[in-house]
């Protein structure tokens, strides 16, 4: 693999137009304009086009290395994972907007959201060990472990240890509630940094750079998803909540650092 040690125009232009794109989504919803009904769809649907749009560009990114590539499965099964989001997030705009219901949750939703970590964590650990013959991974995998599992133990005290306590919470509740951010800590933060740690220790580091995205996307999805289990337990999270935010700019960065590693392994042409 060669890397060009740089980030395209296109690269930075995902990111910013993402981020304008979640950004513009929250002040409307936040404006209020045309109700609470026209703000609840404006935040279900705007959501949905801002991750989707990630999702594509991650699966689009993945399907641009060479078939038999490690990086083309090991970013197709992130990209995957963001598409199963997505649908979670289309069946909870069709029975919120659509129907006009509250989301049942527990609910045909969280299918979606759980299986999605299965594929991100896969290819993201996948991606840690396709170095195992260039560098140390044993150092980094403990570095790697010690700090999630810390964060964990955090979760634990702030939130877990609570919502485990309240007996006006059914048992499938607490469980769904405990998953989300432990797995976001335990099944995408700990293989994000394991990553991030791993090629570091390559050259000047330089393939570390889409990873960095991904491990700040992980992040700003852990706390999303902490922060909403919190609301969601207190019963005050409402669509347009900036928890909403979190999810739209975590997937973002983590499109842009799929586009960032197309940018680093294959030369671009000039004219």
């Amino acid at each position: 693999m060669r890397s060009t040690h740089s980030i395209s125009k296109s690269t930075w232009l995902v990111l910013l137009l993402g981020t304008l794109a979640a950004v513009i989504v929250q002040v409307l919803v936040i404006a209020g304009v045309g109700g609470e009904s026209v703000t609840t769809a404006v935040s279900d649907l705007g959501g949905v086009l801002v991750i989707g749009a990630a999702a594509f560009i991650t699966i689009r990114t993945a399907l641009r290395f060479g078939k038999g590539e490690a990086l083309r499965n090991q970013w197709l099964s992130i990209g995957i994972g963001i598409v199963l989001y997505v649908l979670g997030d289309v069946v909870w705009t069709y029975i919120e907007v659509i129907k006009g219901l509250e989301p049942p949750f527990p609910g045909v939703p969280d299918l979606f959201y759980m299986s999605l970590y299965v594929f991100m964590g896969y290819g993201i650990v996948s991606a840690a060990f396709a170095y195992k013959g260039l560098v140390r991974v044993r150092t980094p995998l403990i570095a790697s472990v010690v700090i999630s599992v810390a964060s964990a133990a955090a979760l634990y005290v702030v939130l877990v240890k609570d919502i485990l306590a309240d007996a006006s919470v059914g048992t499938l509740e607490k469980a769904l509630d405990i998953y989300y951010p432990l797995a976001d800590t335990l099944l995408l933060l700990l293989p994000a940094l394991f990553i991030v740690f791993v090629v570091s220790q390559l050259g000047r580091g330089a393939l570390a750079i889409p990873w960095r995205f991904v491990v700040a996307g992980v992040s700003l999805l852990a706390v999303a998803d902490t922060v909403y289990q919190w609301l969601e337990w207190q019963e005050l999270y409402g669509a347009g909540s900036i928890v909403d935010l979190g999810w739209m700019l975590g997937y973002v960065l983590i499109a842009t650092g799929a586009s960032a590693m197309h940018d680093l392994i294959v030369p671009r042409v000039r004219a």
